[in-house]
């Protein structure tokens, strides 16, 4: 079962803390994992991930509650604060070195029937399957919001309590490099806990410089079914471009589908399932006459079809160490009535959990 944590502390430090005590094997956990991939994807050692540390919390410095919150859970879980920030970075410090990830999809209430559904697979490196959680954070004016994630890293997966949700996929841009920007799972972070509607999100992301390219597929539920919205937002160091659904329905996978503009896609040459994986969501949402709802959205993630490296991802084995890669989780957000489904494991073989953020979790 994937862990559970809802936080009891506002101020940024203590919370960190608290959960840091709570996911200490976890956290150490994550940090074993990246530590072993940035070794096997650059020969980094010890001294450099402090390094690379130092810069990303140098350039955090303009967020000191995120500062705060991550040497927090540093401090509770017993790992050094700068490794913990480099594996805050682990996006901007893999880009276009690992292996592509995920297949997400949106849809509309026009096509679902009724609610607004945003939906993917987490495909990543098996090393990391122990460190998962589901991260509550409670404000003090009654908001909240919810982030699966990787204990440690801030967020990625989630949505909050105004019925804003974000989904992931890597991308890879010949103008990705270097740690002069705010990280993508910060990004995430300040998307969640500070956006109340789809177009704050757009003018969060255009404002924010980055240094690693990623898709943010967020949704919003809106006041009423017809204010629903869906947008994917192709982030890299050249700009934002936004994806609009098509017929009620946007999917994504790991290859820019907008302009690049004089940049290149880094990961469409060496990894063309990206392009499989898109067309076999596209092809069997086309046709389907009846409600595209979450039964037939789950049904879509578990497809094997374009092989093993396919939507339901299944490649733990790799002979290739940074190259092993499995649907660790399938994540479905349900923004209409704030909740989360989540399958531990590729969702072919696991059930989906139904998950409402603020609810103490069971034993």
């Amino acid at each position: 079962m994937i862990a559970r944590h809802i936080s009891t502390e506002t101020d940024p430090f203590r919370r960190g803390a608290e959960f840091g005590r709570a996911h200490r094997d976890a956290v150490h956990g994550t940090v074993q994992a990246y530590e072993k991939l940035f070794s096997a994807v650059h020969g980094y050692g010890h001294s450099d991930v402090l390094a690379a540390g130092a810069a990303v919390g140098a350039e955090l410095s303009a967020y000191p509650d995120v500062v705060s919150e991550i040497a927090g859970i540093a401090s509770g879980a017993g790992v050094e604060a700068a490794t913990l920030m480099a594996v805050n970075a682990r996006t901007e410090l893999l880009a276009g070195a690992s292996r592509p990830e995920c297949s997400a999809i949106g849809v509309l209430p026009s096509r679902t029937g009724g609610e607004t559904i945003l939906a993917q697979n987490w495909d990543w490196h098996p090393d990391v399957r122990s460190s998962l959680v589901v991260w509550t954070i409670p404000g003090e004016d009654g908001s909240w919001f919810t982030t699966f994630t990787e204990a440690g890293i801030l967020a990625k997966i989630g949505l909050n309590s105004h019925g804003v949700g974000v989904c992931v996929n890597i991308l890879g841009s010949s103008a990705d490099g270097g740690l002069d920007g705010v990280p993508i799972h910060v990004l995430l972070r300040l998307m969640l806990q500070s956006c109340q509607n789809i177009e704050d999100a757009d003018r969060l992301l255009r404002r924010s410089h980055v240094s690693a390219s990623s898709c943010f597929n967020v949704g919003w539920s809106g006041s009423a079914s017809d204010d629903a919205a869906i947008a994917a937002f192709e982030v890299s160091p050249g700009g934002v471009v936004r994806l609009e659904p098509v017929d009620g329905v946007l999917a994504h996978t790991n290859h820019f589908v907008g302009d690049l503009g004089s940049d290149s896609d880094r990961l469409l040459p060496d990894w063309p399932d990206t392009v499989a994986r898109l067309s076999e969501l596209s092809s069997r949402v086309a046709v389907q006459s009846a409600p595209l709802d979450v039964y037939k959205v789950k049904t879509l993630l578990r497809s094997h079809d374009a092989g093993p490296i396919a939507i339901c991802c299944h490649d733990p084995e790799n002979p290739i160490y940074a190259d092993r890669q499995e649907s660790l989780a399938s994540v479905v957000l349900r923004l209409d009535d704030r909740s989360i489904e989540i399958s531990d494991g590729p969702p072919c073989t696991n059930p989906y959990e139904s998950i409402q953020p603020l609810a103490a979790p069971t034993a």
